[in-house]
Formats: C-alpha cells, sequence, structure tokens
C-alpha cells in the first residue's frame, strides 16, 4: 500500500526535480567555459569569483551568481567567504577523464542530445516511430564513448582481473571480442594491460568504427585489434574467441534478435569461453522505486524512442540459458549496475 503523502510533500518533490534540470546547465556552462579545471588548479585555497572573471574574459555578474548557485547547490565550497573551490570528490565526477566516477559526459550529453530527444517524445508517441542509436551521428556516438568510457576501466581494470581464468587466458595471448564496442575504447585499454592477446571489435554503427579505427591507427595497434562495422552474423569463424564483453550493450539489441544474437556468440566462443555483460536491469513493477533500479529507469525512459528495451532479470538469465551459457553469476556493481558472468557450457 501506498503511505500517504501530503500536498507540501509532492510539491517539494517536484521543486527538487526542476532543482536538478538546473544543476545540470549548472555543470554543462562550467564545463563548456572551463571553469571547473579553472578551480580544481586553485586547490583547497580557492579562486575568487573575480580572479575567475578575470583570468577566463568573462562577465564578473555571471560568474558570481554561478558560483553562488555551486555553493548552494554542493558542487563548490565556499572559502573565507570571499572564494570556491570544488567539493569533495567533484574533481573525480566532473574532471577526472576516464574514471569510473567521471559523469561529466553523461551530464553534458542530457543537454547536447538526450535533452533534444525527450523534447520530441510526444512526435515519437504519437507516430510510432523510433530514432535508433546509429541514426544520431559522428558527435553522438563520440560522446556516448566518452559517457561509457568509466565503465570499460572498470571492466579492463577491476572486473577482467578479478575473473582468473580471464585474466590468464588473455595474459597468454588469447582473444577478445568487444560485441557493441562502439569507439573501442575498452580494447584500446585492454591491448595496453593484455599487450600479447588479440581483440576484436563489432558494431553497427558505422560512426562509432570510424572514430575507434582512427584512435587505433593513431595509435600504432592496427595488428593488435581489428573493428567489424556490420550486422551480418557470420562475423568471426565459430569456437574461436576466448572471451566476449557486452558493455551497455544487451538492452540496446532488439527484443526478437536477443536470442539469435547469444546463440551466435555461444557459437563463436570456445568452450568454456567467458561472456562478460556490464548493463541495467528493470526491475519488477514492485520494486520501480528502489535506489538500485534508478538508472534502469532513467535508461528505459531516456532510450525508448531508440527502441531500447532494458531486461528485467528473468528474462536476461532466461535467453543465457536457452543460448546453452551457464547460469549467469550475477553482481551489482555501484548500486547501479548488473555484472553478468557466464561460461559456453
Amino acid at each position: 500500500m501506498t503511505e500517504e503523502l501530503s500536498l507540501e510533500t509532492q510539491i517539494n518533490s517536484i521543486w527538487n526535480h526542476v532543482k536538478g534540470f538546473h544543476v545540470v546547465h549548472f555543470i554543462y556552462t562550467g564545463h563548456e567555459l572551463g571553469l571547473f579545471s579553472k578551480i580544481l588548479n586553485a586547490g583547497k585555497k580557492g579562486i575568487s569569483p573575480k580572479n575567475i572573471a578575470e583570468e577566463q574574459s568573462l562577465d564578473i555578474a555571471y560568474i558570481d551568481k554561478w558560483c553562488s548557485s555551486g555553493i548552494a547547490w554542493g558542487i563548490l565550497d565556499d572559502v573565507d567567504n570571499s572564494k570556491v573551490c570544488l567539493s569533495p570528490h567533484m574533481d573525480s565526477i566532473l574532471t577526472k577523464v576516464g574514471d569510473p566516477r567521471y559523469l561529466l559526459p553523461y551530464l553534458k550529453s542530457c543537454i547536447d542530445h538526450f535533452g533534444p530527444d525527450m523534447k520530441d517524445h510526444s512526435k515519437y508517441y504519437q507516430d510510432k516511430k523510433t530514432f535508433k542509436f546509429q541514426e544520431h551521428g559522428y558527435d553522438f556516438s563520440s560522446d556516448i564513448g566518452s559517457i561509457t568510457e568509466g565503465l570499460q576501466t572498470l571492466v579492463v581494470n577491476k572486473i577482467i582481473p578479478n575473473i582468473s581464468p580471464v585474466n590468464e587466458v588473455l595474459k597468454n595471448g588469447g582473444s577478445l571480442l568487444d560485441f557493441g564496442c562502439g569507439t573501442a575504447k575498452l580494447l584500446i585499454k585492454a591491448s595496453s594491460l593484455f599487450p600479447d592477446a588479440l581483440f576484436y571489435g563489432l558494431d553497427i554503427d558505422k560512426s562509432g568504427i570510424e572514430i575507434g579505427n582512427k584512435s587505433i591507427k593513431e595509435l600504432q595497434i592496427e595488428n593488435k585489434i581489428k573493428l567489424i562495422n556490420t550486422n551480418d552474423e557470420d562475423y568471426v569463424v565459430s569456437e574461436s574467441i576466448d572471451v566476449v564483453t557486452m558493455i551497455e550493450v544487451f538492452h540496446e539489441i532488439s527484443e526478437n534478435k536477443r536470442g539469435s544474437v547469444l546463440k551466435n556468440i555461444f557459437k563463436l566462443l570456445k568452450k568454456n569461453g567467458y561472456l562478460i555483460i556490464l548493463d541495467e536491469t528493470m526491475p519488477e513493477r514492485k520494486n520501480l522505486k528502489n535506489p538500485e533500479a534508478n538508472l534502469a529507469v532513467l535508461t528505459q525512459y531516456n532510450e525508448m524512442t531508440w527502441g531500447n528495451v532494458v531486461p528485467k532479470a528473468s528474462e536476461q538469465e532466461e535467453l543465457l540459458v536457452e543460448a546453452g551459457f551457464s547460469q549467469p553469476d550475477r553482481k551489482l556493481i555501484g548500486g547501479l549496475f548488473t555484472l553478468l558472468t557466464c561460461i559456453r557450457l
């Protein structure tokens, strides 16, 4: 039974959501103007709004109000009633590229991509059309690559090394396929950690593959990583891959194709090969308000007009087992993401 809520409580709830809208724009502006880097460089001693404005050639009245808002919203801390510094951990969240806690790319994309998409939701609801991920273009693919980079860092530096058989096979020259590789950041990171292994990336997004190949060429590691832009199921020889990763990809596969995709991954994996999935899991209706459901609900709402459907735990497990994999080991990562690890039997 739903707890009875007062009108005032509900009004405050809506105002908090409005505040979040403003905070996202506040962060976007700070990033666009280089303000967070400027404040970070000043350290704990802080920097005054006047100095920020002068050094960045900005309007002092605007910067003063921006700083006051940042203090009120917990992004900035007041120093000596005249300066500001970053609040604890905001350096990781807003300035450390590639860190698993770096949320700036997601917040930036809320303005550049997600907001414009959601502004047109009413049209999609009426005409029943979709605007697929791969139809968004080059800048979108690049920004999504930045959003998922922290997760890819986590998978390469923490998750894979802690799965002993996977760590060993890659150290000894094994092979890894990143299914839905995007801009190939996971593969590039993994090729550095496992120099003797071979890496493959597969994606239907032409823009992501183009960006990935450009990075691979610049790093001169074409002999280590091969990217494939295809919808074709015969992309890799059967039983040729030791490890397959899927990072924020499973929920993007059409519901009517998930079974066949998993069966094809099963086919290309060697016996006892590993499938590692990091994604969201949609909760049961009764659990929609649970904190661990937050990201899944956001993702489902944000991506519905891309044609994406976030699966529930029962759906994930049923599809994996039907494809021939072991019952997946399930872990909650960071209170938001689902890590599924299973073996080709």
